[in-house]
């Protein structure tokens, strides 16, 4: 299953695999971040690709990667690419998020926030991925705080991939942002 993944392989995946595209703005639908996943998505994949879509979640995030690890076969694989830094803990743009809106205002876009408490909240330089008023940036990960993320969901035999691999032209000479693999455990084994 893909979250959001690019024509350009999810074509490919297609032809090879039972696999399904899956967009939080048109069908098929899945957000991935919904309180609780259908039950007819649990335990049913055996891989789940997710580029580029977990800094664009609602707060609280660990709430999507516990849903993929439902949505997860045992034994089953998420492959993750997301921006992430090296700084000490993640960034949250909005913590408090809750009831918001995005508004045009003065050429530029804000965004209006009600926390539970109570508190408006106003947001601006808003960052977007894809263009203005595209996809909003709701956090910049860090490396460790993606690791304790993913182990709090469950997942065991985390894979940070940084050796290039030219065969298939994928090269990122950097420390940061590189490809994360993780695996459910299969059935009897502990972590």
């Amino acid at each position: 299953m893909g979250l959001t993944d690019p024509e350009s392989y999810a074509s490919q995946l297609k032809q090879k695999f039972d696999y399904v595209n899956t967009y939080f703005h048109q069908e098929p639908r899945l957000d991935i971040a919904s309180d609780s996943i259908a039950p007819e998505q649990r335990q049913v994949y055996d891989f789940i690709i997710s580029s580029e879509v977990f800094e664009h979640v609602v707060p609280p995030v660990q709430v999507a990667f516990d849903n993929v690890y439902q949505m997860l076969r045992r034994a089953g694989l998420l492959l993750l690419t997301v921006p992430y830094g090296l700084q000490p803990e993640t960034i949250e743009h909005f913590p408090e998020l809750h009831e918001f809106t995005l508004v045009e205002r003065d050429g530029g876009c804000e965004l209006h926030n009600l926390t539970k408490s109570g508190v408006r909240q106003t947001f601006r330089n808003l960052v977007f991925h894809g263009g203005r008023g595209s996809t909003l940036e709701m956090r910049v990960f860090s490396y460790s705080g993606l690791l304790r993320l993913l182990s709090a969901a469950g997942f065991a035999d985390v894979a940070v991939h940084s050796a290039p691999d030219f065969r298939h032209g994928i090269w990122w000479p950097q420390p940061w942002s590189l490809p994360i693999t993780a695996r459910k455990l299969p059935a009897g084994v502990r972590p």
